[in-house]
């Protein structure tokens, strides 16, 4: 093993200089905090760590009753719960290419309601909106609230079928996704 093979992936440091163990003596080399985060960016982390590349950053948020949020993230904590800036919740109604947007402004997510957050493309973003007809919010949050209270009746009814034949079938109001 040569002396600048890492064996010990803890960083630590501070004002842009990182010491990283390094080597089977425990050697130390300073490195940048550029270096660090490449270090860093090879690893997959499937915790709430995997977010850390995504603050300050604008992302998408889908939240488990189906509300679709668009912000900027600003902090997060190992619950996933999130804080987003310049948050705007969005409808989408694709089938007749259609679209309601709301600001939110600062928004607070409790991460046990996130399904999936990704990165957006802030160049592509409002592509697919150029060709959807924009409706006021209201009038696309009652049509959800009323598509979503269909498929719940259709849920639920489906879930009776089942258990006539012994199957269970977990469903619950709050995933609306």
């Amino acid at each position: 093993m040569s002396s600048d093979t890492t064996t010990d992936s803890s960083l630590s440091g501070s004002s842009g200089v990182i010491e990283k163990k390094v080597g089977h003596h425990n050697q130390s080399k300073k490195i940048s905090e550029g270096e660090a985060d490449l270090y860093l960016d090879q690893y997959n982390f499937t915790t709430t760590a995997a977010i850390v590349g995504s603050v300050d950053r604008k992302i998408f948020v889908l939240l488990r009753d189906g509300r679709m949020l668009f912000g900027v993230l600003r902090t997060f904590d190992q619950y996933a719960n999130l804080i987003l800036q310049h948050c705007v919740e969005r409808i989408y109604f694709t089938e007749e290419n259609k679209y309601a947007e709301e600001e939110r402004g600062v928004f607070m997510v409790r991460g046990e309601n996130v399904v999936m957050l990704g990165e957006v493309d802030i160049d592509k973003e409002d592509k697919p909106l150029e060709t959807m007809e924009r409706i006021p919010f209201k009038e696309a949050a009652k049509t959800r609230y009323n598509n979503n209270e269909a498929k719940f009746k259709a849920e639920t009814r489906r879930g009776k079928e089942l258990a006539a034949y012994g199957l269970v079938y977990d469903f619950h109001k709050s995933d609306m996704y």
